[in-house]
């Protein structure tokens, strides 16, 4: 009975589904947290960080995907999102070429320039203060990003780990038009787990957060 009444509910009430495909880009500041490493390595290594510290780039990510939304009440609405992100890091540090990507080649390894490949799972709930032709709202997205593949170009490292990446929270705006979307937010929470791949700080889950803007851009494929 219960499965009935849902069934009814949302095929029966007009377009309060819809299938999305969506792409976008995020931009962040570089973590350019560097004193943990007098810890575990030569002070020559940590100086030549410092020497290089604003010798990088923001860090971009790139990313596609396919999603679901259902509109729960009026002008609420809630979507489940599935994608791949690529994300490009390049401030230098020192990369564990031994002993996370098995190299035994050279003694010491720098991340220079590095690739994370991640499947990314974004549920997100979005509230139209606008709900016309042209939609404005507020809309606040979760990401939870899982790793599955790790390259350092200069020396072509590369590892295939699954491995849970990072949580990210980000408040936002959100503007439609007929089926297309765009989202813009900003994130507020943060927790990046461990990467072995590279030099850190030891902790499991660390709470930092630096800047970091994410712009994504959606078309509903279908509605019903």
């Amino acid at each position: 009975m219960y499965l009935t009444f849902l069934f009814s509910f949302f095929c029966v009430n007009g377009q309060n589904n819809s299938l999305k495909f969506y792409s976008g880009y995020s931009i962040g500041k570089a973590d350019k947290r560097y004193d943990f490493l007098y810890q575990e390595y030569p002070s020559a290594i940590a100086n030549t960080v410092i020497r290089h510290v604003d010798d990088n780039t923001p860090d971009d990510e790139y990313y596609i995907g396919i999603g679901y939304s259902i509109v729960l009440k009026n002008r609420l609405s809630l979507s489940i999102n599935l994608g791949y992100a690529k994300l490009v890091q390049d401030f230098l540090l020192p990369a564990n070429g031994n002993s996370y990507f098995g190299e035994l080649i050279k003694p010491f390894f720098w991340r220079d320039k590095s690739d994370y490949h991640l499947i990314q799972t974004v549920p997100e709930i979005k509230f139209n203060v606008i709900d016309k032709n042209v939609k404005l709202g507020l809309c606040f997205s979760g990401v939870g990003n899982v790793s599955f593949h790790k390259h350092i170009n200069s020396y072509n490292l590369k590892a295939s780990r699954i491995e849970y990446f990072s949580t990210e929270l980000y408040p936002g705006i959100s503007m439609g038009y007929k089926r297309f979307n765009l989202n813009i937010g900003v994130r507020a929470w943060h927790w990046k787990y461990r990467d072995d791949a590279i030099a850190n700080n030891g902790l499991k889950v660390d709470p930092y957060n630096p800047f970091k803007m994410r712009f994504s851009l959606s078309y509903d494929i279908y509605k019903w």
